[in-house]
């Protein structure tokens, strides 16, 4: 009976002594764990911003855009990411105008390396959808006014492909793509809503087919 007790304390102190090793040397599938991101697209808000002054010398149209996003690991291979995209402008029209836009994207990233230790390429099927509203005035004479407002959206598939850099705590990917979808009350002389934004906001609109790339180029953020 005493060796009984003596062996079941020696198996305990094993125990207990090898238990602080376990976690401060996890092992290399705890290493790998996926974890979840939240990031910006400086690329294309710094263009947005940009452009304002570079469309007019005057400085009377400004732009501001926003990319945020969400990556949820799924596993170690698949992310199921959020987009969100505010937008608003205003601009020298005929007379003063603006612009308030969202756009919102759902979409699973599949990563094509994912043993690699530097980074991985993957790609991104998703789903967009945009809503956006033009109100502005129009002088149609000495003393009168027209207050005019449109409302446009559009629904698109779309793919991105890219690189995201691993580390532990940042997240860094390099990404290009492109959608195609079906518009309504889009202004005739634009390819999409997005690309409406640097068009005359009260030109005629038509329900069309729609195509936008991808010029946000990077995304920036923390893992935790």
């Amino acid at each position: 009976m005493k060796k009984t007790w003596i062996l079941a304390a020696g198996l305990f102190t094993a125990t207990a002594r090898a238990q602080p090793e376990a976690t401060l040397f996890p092992s290399d599938t705890e290493k790998s764990e996926p974890s979840m991101s939240v990031w910006v697209q400086p690329v294309g808000a710094l263009a947005y911003g940009l452009a304002g002054p570079l469309l007019d010398d005057t400085g009377g149209n400004t732009y501001f855009m926003l990319p945020v996003g969400l990556n949820v690991p799924l596993s170690p291979t698949q992310e199921l990411v959020f987009e969100l995209t505010p937008f608003v402008s205003r601009q020298g029209c005929e007379g003063p105008c603006s612009t308030r836009a969202l756009a919102l994207s759902v979409g699973s990233a599949w990563s094509l390396s994912p043993h690699s230790s530097r980074g991985s390429f993957f790609i991104q099927p998703k789903v967009m959808g945009m809503v956006s509203q033009d109100e502005g005035v129009t002088d149609i004479g000495v003393w009168d006014a027209r207050v005019w407002r449109e409302t446009g959206s559009q629904l698109s598939l779309g793919l991105d492909v890219g690189y995201r850099v691993k580390s532990e705590h940042l997240f860094l990917a390099f990404v290009l793509g492109g959608s195609v979808g079906r518009g309504w009350n889009v202004p005739v002389t634009s390819s999409s809503l997005f690309f409406s934004f640097f068009d005359w906001p009260e030109l005629p609109r038509k329900d069309k087919w729609v195509f936008d790339l991808n010029l946000n180029l990077m995304r920036i953020g923390a893992s935790f």
